[in-house]
């Protein structure tokens, strides 16, 4: 079993793509499931998608940036296997948040 962390960046940034997942499996069924939502991000900038992705992408690059500034400028300390893990999950459940919704909302 390993027990040594892995560096700021990596564990940071892996932190906040398994946020951002299921981050963006929530404002997918918000867009879906509210035309006010919709039509919100959709006056943003045209297309709701382009505000979609603009949100994920930011929430994604600025989560692991604040990430790698905590704990005293270390950043996240997290194993390797903590950091697989961690993002596993996040990916898989933002994938079944959407597969689900879709699924009952047929």
């Amino acid at each position: 079993m390993e027990t040594s962390g892995i560096s700021k960046y990596p564990a940071s940034y892996g932190l906040a793509l398994a946020l951002t997942s299921v981050t963006n499996a929530i404002l997918v069924v918000a867009k879906e499931k509210s035309p006010y939502v919709m039509g919100l991000m959709q006056k943003m900038t045209c297309h709701h998608w382009v505000t979609h992705s603009v949100i994920v992408m930011v929430l994604f690059f600025g989560l692991g940036w604040l990430l790698a500034r905590t704990d005293g400028g270390r950043g996240v300390n997290l194993t390797a296997n903590r950091l697989i893990s961690t993002v596993v999950a996040g990916v898989l459940l933002g994938g079944l948040i959407i597969v689900g919704f879709y699924a009952i909302e047929g």
